[in-house]
């Protein structure tokens, strides 16, 4: 793929993955119900608050950004987890300078991260010890990508793409996003573990919602070392799968695939989803791919999967819906991201995700709405 694996890592032992599914998602109403309630709260809040002081707050996001970062890249949360320390035994552990992380943990304490024990020791909190590593460390994982230098540089050069349209990274860091992570493989394999972590999270949601009971095939384009793809197989028997990545990929996918148990009915191939994917399958998916291009190479990608499918064959889009007037959807902010970093992406509305479709080949088909990742289906005409 012309892209870098999303999940390309190889394991360690603290890895989640295994011959268990993952954790099911929370249901769609409770997580629908948790962000509404964000907003009610934050517009309660911003009714009774001085508008400066609502607009400082909003402001020093960065300087959050950049405490949770350089926390976990410590290992603050780690340190804490057999019980609480003080800021001397704390900076000694993890190899800070002892006043410079007593502010800092005061700062992060202000929002729920971290606590100053009344005996003058700090300790976790529900918040801070989701940053810690390990088992399930989805949160620590994106902490750290989000922070990472190249993301917050792309950020940086937001003027420049307001003014122009142009992507923000590739205005600081002198490269693209798929060409500086290709040469720079410590940020590749951050940005990956962040990846990994969200797809954890969504893949026992697709699984679940999808009927694959209709089918006996699936392929998987674009799908990194295969994290979506073994969590559909281990939930579906009956299921066989192919994976269709660059060459690199292999030997994790490999490895995860027999680690989960579901080596017998899976295979890899090598694809590009701009020039070809394999042939055959009753089921192509694509998970958070189209949300990284523009239309025009949007529409190459699905002409390339629909090349390889038989009539009545279908692909599923897996990717947040965002409508253009929606600004309560979470999906708005991803849709910066994708406008700051990859030249060109954007979050898409239902009706441009089925016009995409239409213009490849397809015919759209069922949906499965949901307040995070939704899936439209294409069945190939």
């Amino acid at each position: 793929m012309n892209a870098p694996a999303r999940d390309a890592r190889p394991l360690d032992d603290d890895s989640p993955v295994g011959r268990s599914a993952f954790p099911d998602a929370p249901p769609d109403l409770v997580v629908r119900l948790a962000l509404g309630a964000i907003r009610a709260l934050r517009r309660l809040t911003d009714a009774i608050t001085p508008a400066e002081l609502a607009v400082f707050e909003r402001s020093v996001g960065a300087a959050r950004t950049a405490m949770l970062g350089a926390v976990a890249r410590l290992g603050v949360a780690d340190a804490l987890l057999d019980g609480p320390l003080g800021t001397a035994d704390l900076a000694a552990r993890v190899g800070a300078h002892e006043d410079a992380l007593y502010r800092t943990l005061r700062a992060l304490a202000h929002d729920g991260f971290f606590c100053l024990r009344r005996d003058g020791r700090w300790e976790n909190t529900r918040l801070s010890a989701a940053l810690r590593g390990g088992t399930l460390a989805r949160s620590r994982q994106w902490v750290l990508y989000w922070s990472s230098r190249s993301n917050l540089d792309a950020w940086g050069a937001l003027d420049h793409v307001l003014r122009t349209g142009g992507g923000g990274f590739a205005h600081a860091n002198g490269a693209g996003v798929w060409d500086w992570f290709a040469a720079h493989p410590d940020e590749e394999r951050c940005f990956a573990e962040a990846m990994m972590g969200l797809t954890t999270m969504t893949a026992p949601l697709v699984a679940a919602r999808y009927p694959f009971a209709e089918v006996q095939t699936v392929c998987d384009v674009g799908g990194g070392r295969g994290t979506l793809l073994s969590e559909i197989l281990l939930r579906h028997p009956h299921l066989r799968g192919t994976l269709a990545d660059a060459e690199g990929v292999a030997p994790l996918a490999g490895e995860l695939f027999t680690r989960r148990g579901v080596e017998a009915r899976a295979r890899f191939e090598v694809g590009d989803f701009f020039a070809r994917v394999p042939e055959g399958s009753e089921l192509y998916t694509l998970k958070n791919i189209l949300h990284d291009w523009d239309d025009a190479r949007c529409a190459k990608i699905l002409s390339t999967v629909r090349a390889a499918m038989r009539p009545g064959a279908r692909v599923l889009i897996i990717e947040s819906l965002l409508e253009r007037d929606d600004v309560d959807s979470p999906a708005a902010l991803a849709d910066m991201q994708m406008m700051v970093v990859c030249d060109g992406g954007r979050e898409r509305s239902r009706a441009e995700l089925r016009a995409l479709l239409e213009g490849a080949g397809f015919r759209a088909g069922r949906e499965w709405p949901t307040a995070t990742d939704s899936m439209i289906e294409g069945v190939a005409v």
